[in-house]
């Protein structure tokens, strides 16, 4: 989960690095740009999974020991 938060928050520094520059950004910029929009948003999938995930087992956890 930690690697996952991680990667996330440097995309997302680096999606907000280029974003203010994308006025400036010539056709294949605007194709890296939206590559890793892409990635960003499968991160931030990916990342609310795994939380969803380990709630859903810390639930199961408590409801067994009860």
């Amino acid at each position: 989960m930690k690697l996952l938060v991680g990667q996330l928050v440097i995309t997302a520094l680096i999606w907000m690095g280029m974003a203010s520059f994308y006025n400036q950004m010539n056709e294949l910029n605007t194709w890296i740009f939206y590559l890793v929009t892409s990635w960003m948003l499968l991160l931030l999938v990916l990342v609310i999974k795994e939380w969803f995930r380990l709630k859903k087992s810390t639930k199961e956890d408590n409801d067994i020991n009860e």
